[in-house]
């Protein structure tokens, strides 16, 4: 989850790579994170991916703009342990590209709705996220609706004065609806995917750092 103190803000910037035989997928998520109050925070994403490859088909470009709110409704407090639930709704803006191939974007907005929960202890942490992304059309072309789940777990390791070290394990999924373009339905989009990355965890009171592979199972 995003929940930070009222009028904090914090700076992100994320990548990530998918790699094929004959395609690959980049992604680079500059990003910045907001306190409105303490228990509701805004997330803004300006994406753009430095390369994409489809067979013989490059691109590159900017991607979907997007915004998200994310409030916690449930926080419990104990002497060994944090629990936290929080619903998230973001809107995503059309500023990629539909027509490139590899799209950078879906060429409309889309809307995603979801909620996560984790269970700190002292040592371990345990962690799990649903949500759905709604498309919706342009020009009778409609990429698929997304549905999300993960579910993660880890475990802080030794750690030098002023750091907190962690191994962490998640099961990311995707399962999406088939594409629709120019009114026709792909048959080679939509179906299910699921992910395992283990990754290592390091962060400092001015910094975060995290590393992880992920390999679809």
């Amino acid at each position: 989850d995003n929940i930070i103190d009222k009028g904090q803000v914090q700076v992100f910037l994320l990548a990530d790579a998918q790699i094929g035989r004959k395609n690959y997928l980049t992604d680079v998520y500059p990003g910045i994170l907001y306190g409105i109050t303490d228990v509701l925070s805004l997330f803004c994403n300006v994406p753009f991916s430095p390369g994409n490859k489809d067979k013989t088909m490059h691109s590159s470009g900017l991607e979907d703009i997007s915004a998200q709110l994310e409030y916690a409704f449930y926080n419990k407090n104990t002497s060994n342990s944090i629990d936290q639930a929080t619903i998230v709704a973001n809107v995503t803006f059309p500023t990629g590209s539909s027509t490139k191939i590899p799209p950078t974007g879906y060429g409309a907005s889309s809307f995603f709705l979801g909620a996560t929960y984790n269970h700190t202890l002292v040592d371990w942490f345990c962690f799990t996220s649903y949500g759905a992304t709604v498309t919706t059309s342009k020009h009778d072309t409609k990429f698929g609706d997304q549905y999300l789940y993960q579910f993660g777990l880890g475990r802080n390791i030794p750690s030098p004065t002023g750091w907190i070290f962690a191994w962490m394990v998640e099961f990311d999924g995707l399962y999406a609806r088939k594409n629709k373009i120019k009114g026709t339905l792909d048959p080679n989009s939509g179906g299910n995917t699921i992910y395992m990355t283990p990754s290592l965890w390091a962060s400092s009171n001015r910094l975060v750092l995290q590393f992880g592979v992920g390999l679809p199972i």
